[in-house]
């Protein structure tokens, strides 16, 4: 198969994406500023807040830990989905992500050891699920494809699998 017409087989993840990286950033986002808050103002600010520059530092900290949270939050996601696509082939599944830095990750299928269907909490509630990949070399994903189409890759992997093991 030639690479322009595998081009065309790519296929992106369910845009329910957005939401759920939306939900669960920010609750982590949330968490981590808490944190942050309170340890500043029951240990730091107490013992140091006499100190003028440690105080502007905290602030301006705080500051950009808020601006990076709403960044991850509520802009790279709508990003991210733009950028990520996969394509299953006959001997490979190509995972194509990332926003600054673009990645290509290409995975044999002769070198799948497992695979798993998880769906979280907020992925419940989306009715979407993600698909991992467990090979010698690590763990991939693809995150946010419906149920039907995640039971659809596993089964087509399996026997694809099986019918590698079969030829060996």
């Amino acid at each position: 198969m030639s690479n322009q017409s595998e081009s065309k087989i790519y296929k992106s993840i369910d845009k329910k994406a957005v939401k759920t990286w939306i939900i669960g950033r920010s609750i982590v986002s949330i968490i981590i500023i808490a944190v942050y808050i309170s340890v500043m103002y029951l240990f730091v600010i107490p013992k140091f807040g006499h100190i003028l520059m440690l105080k502007y530092a905290i602030y301006i900290l705080a500051l950009i830990i808020i601006v990076i949270s709403i960044l991850e939050s509520f802009i790279w996601p709508f990003l991210e989905y733009k950028q990520w696509r996969y394509g299953i082939f006959e001997d490979k599944i190509e995972l194509i992500k990332g926003i600054i830095i673009r990645q290509r990750v290409i995975i044999p299928i002769s070198r799948i050891q497992n695979l798993k269907i998880e769906q979280g909490p907020i992925q419940r509630i989306y009715e979407i699920t993600s698909v991992n990949i467990i090979t010698a070399g690590g763990y991939h994903e693809i995150p946010a494809i419906t149920l039907e189409e995640a039971e659809k890759i596993t089964e087509n992997l399996k026997r694809i699998i099986e019918i590698g093991e079969k030829n060996e």
